[in-house]
């Protein structure tokens, strides 16, 4: 079996394509032919409720309906619960339905939370389902030294999203996705008009007739996204990028300390991988003017020009959102954030 990969806009369409790709195969009849409403059972797919709201529109996009996507709860690590998505997947193919992909979060937007890939690897295949990773940004620490352990299971998936222009510090747009099976990959998307004609003898100038990217995606006419990932790449080396992604991770774990050791500050939840949550406390105040007191404590920052934290709603209440994907931050950098925050906190009576 060989893979395939394909260099986008971000990871919008690289979870577009992954999904296409994951429809047509697991379908069980020629779909681009025949058409979704010719589906002889209703298709669903499986996902976190911390799933990036790109799952939900490829879903919209491909056919299946918002109420083919399933959420599944999460646990207090913000992983999808396991046991909830296998009776899902129990009750759905009770009810008639047609399971056909799971989707695996590497890093979510609000938490960098990691489900468990392993497990639900080994559920995908039990119940013959397409396994999809959204990485877009978190499948980057499978090239940190000490931390690629943390998506271990990842490279079990069918399919796998992930973005350059996050924690690889290159500029916007560029995102990827690769294929475990090249042929399903092209089988989705491969049209050949008589103007698109190749494989005749059309092999250029390395002498091989090699794939067009257009058999691997929906855009036909494409920028040359892979240009500034090659040369940077061939410049600095996956080694460094490497170095650079383990030391955002460190500097997450160092701020968490500092949040910890500071009796103003609360954490939403333990560290996972390059984010922060944590807000401002003050006895005698309630959620909800907690609520409000952080919400002027990010625009402060903001329009001091101090730092650029935004905010996250975690269990009903608004955190700190703190995602540190920069090479040049120092822990200095973090320092100065605890201090401003507690400061500003304080002069908001």
């Amino acid at each position: 079996m060989t893979a395939s990969g394909l260099l986008t806009s971000g990871c919008s369409a690289s979870n577009l394509i992954g999904l296409a790709v994951a429809r047509n195969t697991m379908a069980g009849f020629d779909l681009r032919k025949e058409g979704m409403q010719n589906a002889p059972r209703k298709m669903t797919v499986y996902c976190s409720d911390e799933a990036h709201s790109s799952i939900q529109k490829a879903v919209e996009l491909l056919g299946f309906g918002n109420d083919a996507l399933r959420r599944i709860s999460v646990d207090k690590a913000m992983q999808i619960d396991l046991a909830a998505l296998e009776s899902a997947i129990k009750k759905d193919r009770e009810g008639g339905f047609h399971p056909v992909c799971i989707v695996g979060g590497a890093g979510t937007t609000n938490t960098a939370a990691v489900d468990d890939l392993n497990a639900l690897a080994d559920i995908s295949a039990k119940e013959r389902c397409w396994f999809h990773v959204d990485g877009a940004c978190g499948a980057w620490a499978a090239i940190a030294p000490e931390y690629r352990h943390l998506v271990a299971g990842m490279e079990r998936a069918d399919s796998l999203a992930f973005d350059l222009h996050k924690w690889m510090y290159l500029q916007y747009p560029i995102g990827c996705i690769l294929i475990r099976d090249a042929d399903h990959h092209r089988q989705a998307f491969s049209l050949t008009p008589t103007y698109l004609a190749h494989g005749e003898g059309n092999w250029g100038l390395t002498g091989v007739d090699v794939p067009w990217l257009a058999d691997y995606g929906f855009e036909l006419s494409r920028g040359f996204h892979a240009l500034k990932a090659w040369m940077t790449i061939k410049e600095q080396g996956t080694a460094k990028y490497g170095r650079l992604i383990q030391q955002n991770i460190d500097q997450a774990r160092y701020l968490e300390g500092l949040v910890e050791t500071a009796p103003e500050l609360q954490l939403a939840l333990p560290v996972s991988l390059n984010i922060v949550n944590f807000r401002y406390i003050r006895p005698g105040l309630n959620d909800d003017r907690l609520d409000h007191l952080n919400k002027q404590i990010e625009l402060e920052l903001q329009e001091e020009g101090i730092a650029v934290p935004s905010t996250v709603t975690l269990w009903g209440r608004k955190y700190l959102h703190v995602a540190i994907s920069n090479h040049r931050s120092r822990k200095e950098d973090f320092d100065l954030l605890i201090r401003e925050v507690i400061r500003v906190g304080k002069a908001q009576a």
